[in-house]
């Protein structure tokens, strides 16, 4: 995954640890932090001034769809496409 400086049009960050696609992504409220969910069932918290994977969140047995944090920044949901 990319982050680019909105203003400039600058490559800012490359988030690398993700085993396959990503689904979703999204900045927390207060954007320090950034959550992405991936078809490799994982869900990673990465520090959005360094780039860093902070947490994976692993035990998913589908793919992960969609992630977002709740307002105060202190939950993460998720969403899963079950595989029949």
């Amino acid at each position: 995954m990319k982050v680019w400086d909105a203003s400039t049009g600058q490559e800012a960050l490359t988030l690398k640890g993700h085993t396959f696609t990503v689904n979703s992504v999204g900045f927390s409220s207060d954007c320090k932090r950034i959550v992405s969910g991936s078809y490799d069932g994982t869900v990673k918290v990465w520090d959005a001034n360094t780039g860093q994977a902070a947490l994976t969140l692993k035990g998913h047995t589908d793919i992960v769809t969609s992630v977002g944090f709740s307002s105060d920044g202190k939950r993460i949901v998720r969403a899963v496409m079950t595989r029949r």
